[in-house]
Order: structure tokens, then C-alpha cells, then sequence
């Protein structure tokens, strides 16, 4: 799984993740014609793949995740939308554990607080769920930033029938 990662973040701050294990639960499929639709209100017939976090949709650039996050707005475990870029499509996963190991560098802000800098990656990589533990450890004299996320507590409210 962390050699798919790196093929699908090569920017610098995603280079530096050393370990990202997942627990999937779901991933959902959707075209480009699709996300570009329902977020520019408008048909695009050239879609060109941005990044892997943006599509271009016909000279305006949608970030993936707003489309993902619309379409799991009642899925607790949500993480990460990903753009596919050799099938054209946007991948919305779903987990219910993401492990992080970020290697930190001299000029990394990531690494001056390890709760921030989990917070941080938290937004790009496990949205919904809810950092369980931060700390930045060394491991052959690299420092290393460490982040677990759990899913929230759902709290059911269970009326009662009497």
C-alpha cells in the first residue's frame, strides 16, 4: 500500500510519508465527467487530470475531496479523495485506521509540534477520523513523525420506550 501512495502523492511533503498503512472500508468510483458536473454546475467536455488532488474541468480546478465529501456526508470513516489519473476517475476511501509515519526535515513544520503537524496531515489524509496518538520518535537519526488515527465515537441516543 505505501508504493501506491507515493505513485499517487510524488509532492514533496507526500515524499516524505514513509508509512501509510490503511484499513479500508470502502473506496467509490467516480468519472471525471461526474465530479466536474456536480461541482462546476456546468458540462465540461475537456477534463484534464491536475494533480492528485485536482482535476481541470474545462479551465476551472475543482479539489477532488469537496465532491467526495458531498457524496459520504453521513460516512463517519471518510478519509481521502484520490484522482485516478490512467482510469479518469476520483476514488473516495473510506477507513476505519490510518497509521502515518512522516520523516521530518530541517524547515519541516510538520514536525515543531507533533499534535499540530499530525492535525495537519489529518486534513489531507484521514479526515473523519479522530487522532488517537502523535509523537515524533527517532528512528537512524531521522526524526520521525508519528500519527494514528481511530474512527470518532458515534454516540447513538437510544430513547427509551417508556
Amino acid at each position: 500500500m505505501a508504493c501506491f501512495f507515493f505513485l499517487l502523492f510524488p509532492t514533496l511533503i507526500f515524499a516524505k510519508i514513509l508509512k501509510d498503512e490503511v484499513s479500508l472500508v470502502s473506496e467509490l468510483k467516480f468519472s471525471f465527467n461526474q465530479v466536474c458536473k456536480s461541482l462546476t454546475k456546468r458540462e465540461s467536455p475537456l477534463i484534464e487530470y491536475k494533480s492528485v488532488s485536482e482535476i481541470d474541468c474545462m479551465g476551472t480546478i475543482v479539489e477532488v475531496r469537496k465532491y467526495c465529501e458531498r457524496q459520504l456526508i453521513s460516512d463517519p470513516y471518510y478519509i481521502r479523495a484520490v484522482v485516478d489519473k490512467e482510469n479518469k476517475n476520483v476514488i473516495c476511501k473510506s477507513a476505519k485506521k490510518v497509521i502515518l509515519k512522516y520523516q521530518c526535515e530541517k524547515g519541516t513544520t510538520y514536525c515543531e509540534d507533533s499534535e499540530i503537524g499530525c492535525f495537519r496531515l489529518q486534513e489531507k489524509l484521514a479526515t473523519r477520523l479522530k487522532l488517537e496518538h502523535h509523537s515524533i520518535t527517532e528512528e537512524k537519526k531521522n526524526k520521525i513523525l508519528n500519527c494514528y488515527f481511530m474512527p470518532k465515537k458515534i454516540s447513538k441516543s437510544i430513547k427509551s420506550p417508556y
